[in-house]
């Protein structure tokens, strides 16, 4: 069998044009460079900080160990340690605890880390053999390299942009009409497809981790905790600029006597990665102002621990967002591993010794309705759980007064796409009251040349039904490159009509006969390209969804004493 296509009047010259390889490079090349500045700036960062494990080890006096204030609101606090040593025959006076900068938000990690050197102590201080004057205290694993691997996403998509882009037509001519199946080409894209997922899930998972799964935690550990009065020293609300608008955070600093000495504490409660809204930094600092007397509760195995505030509230829920990414990742890694491992370069095996019992054989739907109806909820949420960020952000900004109409009215098409999406889940749902048919084959095994007899049986329901076909359609699809594009053609090359009624004794269960043509194709299924037979329902019913179901059956070559 071939079915032509011709590429001149599918895919015209104009779509591999100047203009629409212009506009392919901008938009991958966006991806590419944004990525890679990224990629560049984050490995400066890790190598910067891993530079101290090569310097020279030194003995040093600590001359002062506290607490310093910065002028950033972001990062309000920093350790400050300052000690003096002897290298190169010259006395120096450092000041850095590691490279880089070791501001925090939070005063319990500032005073954590200076408390680890008491003035008068000896300690050891890595010093750069080439700049004398720049030593540290302590050397720390460049764990910011691994966050590389969220820009590798816009690297990795806008490089096989590009490369797609600008590779063009191995022969060199776009006009070919060959067979589709003649066509269809090696596909990568699932090799591709796992790694972005396991980029996706790695990343997804170490922030569902870090904002979500260990405070929750942590804030549980801290209902049992021992009730201490404590006394706010300073409260106010942190606000600084970020890429999405501005970001609110309350810090209340306070103080408490626990295991014999005064502690001090910023820490509200276990969720402090979470940046929270004006208003709600405003209602924080409202319950604790300054100079007033409260509770907060201490943990009693570590009296430097302490929260201001128990419980959960609604935004903590903000941390369950990561899911999204590491569901999807994790689902896009396991089809694209199944496709590498069910869909190699080989045909269906279709020998004798392979062939069913003649016996009658039921056959399976190619996707069940409440699937469906997972499956459409899965995208619905990973998408609105993303475009919900950014909305968030813009309405925020409404509310303030600093109306931002870029940002809402490039918002406005995707909000769209999320209300279809929230409306075919509901419409998928209503789809799970429908009868349902039930497909068998007298004789399992279908040959070209054969009669298919089938039975059918619609369980629930039947008399919704108004009318009822059931096809039997045989298509050839192929995956392939054609110039600088991949497609994918489907070619019906046989259909055949079962029963089309709209007799209310004939729709729930009948029987009906259908000759299988013999200079057809018989099924098939490579890499990229495969010869597909369904029986297909369609059941309509009036003011609801209809009840359609797709049954894949196997049509088998004719023998060869037949032929």
């Amino acid at each position: 069998m071939d079915i032509s296509v011709n590429a001149s009047t599918t895919a015209p010259s104009g779509c591999r044009s100047l203009w629409g390889k212009g506009a392919g490079t901008l938009f991958f090349g966006v991806f590419f460079l944004m990525g890679s500045l990224f990629v560049f700036f984050i490995l400066g960062e890790a190598l910067r900080e891993a530079a101290p494990w090569l310097w020279t080890e030194t003995s040093c006096t600590v001359v002062f160990s506290g607490v310093e204030s910065t002028d950033e609101d972001e990062q309000p606090y920093r350790p400050a340690v300052r000690y003096q040593y002897h290298f190169d025959g010259k006395d120096h006076e450092g000041f850095r605890l590691v490279r880089g900068d070791n501001a925090t938000s939070s005063f319990d990690r500032a005073r954590d880390l200076a408390a680890r050197y008491v003035v008068g102590q000896t300690a050891t201080c890595r010093v750069s053999p080439n700049h004398p004057a720049l030593a540290v205290l302590e050397r720390r694993i460049p764990w910011m390299a691994f966050v590389v691997l969220f820009p590798l996403i816009f690297v990795a998509i806008g490089g096989i942009g590009l490369y797609a882009v600008w590779r063009g037509s191995p022969s060199g001519d776009d006009t070919d009409s060959r067979s589709i199946s003649q066509k269809a080409a090696k596909g990568k894209g699932h090799k591709i497809a796992l790694i972005v997922g396991l980029i996706f899930s790695v990343v997804g998972g170490a922030l569902f981790l870090f904002l979500f799964a260990l405070p929750s935690i942590h804030q549980l550990r801290s209902l049992g905790w021992t009730e201490t009065p404590c006394t706010v020293i300073k409260s106010t609300v942190r606000s600084w600029s970020t890429d999405d608008g501005t970001s609110h955070r309350p810090d209340v600093l306070y103080e408490y006597q626990a295991g014999g000495r005064s502690w001090r504490s910023n820490k509200i409660d276990s969720f402090s990665a979470l940046s929270s809204g004006y208003d709600n930094a405003r209602d924080v600092v409202a319950r604790h102002r300054d100079g007033s007397a409260g509770i907060c509760w201490v943990d009693p195995g570590n009296p430097g621990r302490s929260v201001l505030e128990k419980g959960f509230r609604p935004m903590h829920l903000l941390g369950l967002l990561p899911l999204a990414f590491l569901i999807a990742g994790a689902a896009l890694s396991r089809w694209a591993w199944r496709q590498m491992r069910t869909g190699r370069s080989s045909e269906i095996d279709l020998s004798e010794e392979t062939a069913p019992t003649e016996g009658p054989l039921v056959l399976e739907p190619q996707a069940s309705p409440l699937g469906k109806v997972f499956g459409a909820l899965f995208f619905a949420l990973f998408w609105n759980g993303i475009v919900s960020v950014f909305v968030f952000q813009a309405w925020k900004g409404w509310e303030r007064g600093q109306s931002d109409w870029f940002l809402t009215l490039f918002l406005v098409p995707f909000v769209l796409v999320g209300l279809v999406m929230i409306g075919a889940v509901g419409y998928l749902a209503l789809a799970l009251a429908n009868p349902r048919p039930r497909l068998t084959l007298e004789k399992a095994t279908v040959r070209l040349g054969d009669e298919l007899r089938l039975n059918w049986l619609f369980t629930g329901k039947a008399s919704r039904i108004r009318t009822l076909r059931i096809l039997l359609e045989g298509r050839e699809e192929a995956t392939y490159q054609r110039g600088t594009d991949t497609h994918t053609d489907q070619e019906v090359f046989a259909t055949h009509t079962l029963i089309d009624t709209g007799s209310d004794w004939e729709i729930p269960r009948g029987t009906a006969t259908v000759a299988i043509p013999g200079d057809t194709m018989h099924s098939f299924a490579a890499d990229n390209n495969k010869i597909v037979w369904e029986l297909k329902v369609a059941g309509e019913i009036d003011r609801w969804p209809d009840a359609g179901q797709n049954f894949p059956i196997t049509i088998r070559p004719m023998r060869v004493e037949d032929l």
